[in-house]
């Protein structure tokens, strides 16, 4: 390894750790800019398992990665929808959820590359407890305390009392009085028009969970996509990512801001080394490029 001297990420995180690089694999010469390709997708993805493989063996304490092309992926012939999947499938298919963090707001996606359609039929109870169970242990870490839940609703004005649809009253009430039977610090099932207002800049309100995809992330990318962080729930270890895709559309024109990058930078350097304290082991954070 050795430290990143690119992309003007020379700079020191604020405990003064160095960013690393691994080198995964060789970039081939002729590889165009901007444009997806099997290529393309091979190097991305023996990155990111490069990366990882640093992380689960010990050399590094968190993992960050860069946009990835998931037409380029697939041209590569991986099928997953995306890092999240994969990652899950690297660590033995352990059930992820995918966490968006703002400075003011975190919301955690019961479901995400999912049809609006698909995602409202795949709702059950089972599902959504071990939603609401990954978000409670894994926030638990992150952040060293119990944390504070909201459950979003999934009807309009969650359901008023039945006259919008019935899952708040059938699956959601429920799911929840079982959560806190279980210990699980959660409200709700509560109107998804207001719930975000609620968590908004709370001290007391750690995240929201989302029903689906969009109900999610809508409110963090209003807020601003270059401080959005995105961060795997579930694994091993702490994973970070930006808030944003490849924009293949402004590569190489010096316009693209890295602010997110950072943010993600961040998030893992803070997370990864609180529980590196905690288990008495510190290490760099490997990075995807």
């Amino acid at each position: 390894m050795r430290q990143a001297r690119s992309l003007g990420l020379e700079r020191r995180l604020e405990n003064d750790d160095a960013i690393q690089w691994v080198k995964s694999c060789s970039v081939p010469t002729h590889l165009a800019l901007a444009c997806a390709s099997a290529a393309g997708g091979q190097c991305a993805v023996a990155s990111v398992l490069a990366a990882a493989d640093s992380v689960i063996r010990g050399a590094c304490r968190a993992l960050v990665t860069a946009p990835l092309s998931k037409e380029a992926m697939h041209m590569a012939g991986y099928s997953y929808p995306g890092h999240t999947e994969l990652l899950s499938d690297l660590v033995g298919q352990r059930p992820v959820r995918m966490m968006l963090e703002h400075a003011y707001l975190r919301t955690v996606l019961h479901s995400i590359h999912l049809s609006l359609r698909d995602a409202i039929d795949a709702l059950c109870a089972d599902k959504l407890m071990q939603t609401l169970r990954i978000a409670d242990q894994a926030l638990s870490r992150l952040l060293g305390r119990k944390p504070a839940l909201l459950l979003a609703a999934l009807n309009p004005h969650a359901g008023e009392a039945g006259a919008f649809g019935r899952e708040e009253i059938e699956l959601l009430s429920p799911c929840v009085a079982e959560a806190q039977a279980q210990g699980i610090l959660i409200e709700g099932p509560l109107a998804a028009d207001s719930v975000f207002a609620r968590a908004w800049n709370n001290p007391q309100i750690d995240a929201v969970i989302a029903l689906y995809h969009d109900q999610g992330l809508i409110p963090i990318k209003l807020l601003g996509m270059d401080l959005g962080v995105n961060i795997t729930l579930g694994l091993p270890f702490v994973r970070t990512s930006p808030d944003h895709g490849t924009a293949f559309d402004i590569a190489g024109k010096g316009i693209a801001r890295e602010a997110s990058l950072l943010a993600a930078l961040k998030a893992a350097d803070h997370y990864s080394l609180k529980q590196a304290y905690e288990h008495g082991a510190e290490g760099a954070s490997a990075v995807q490029s």
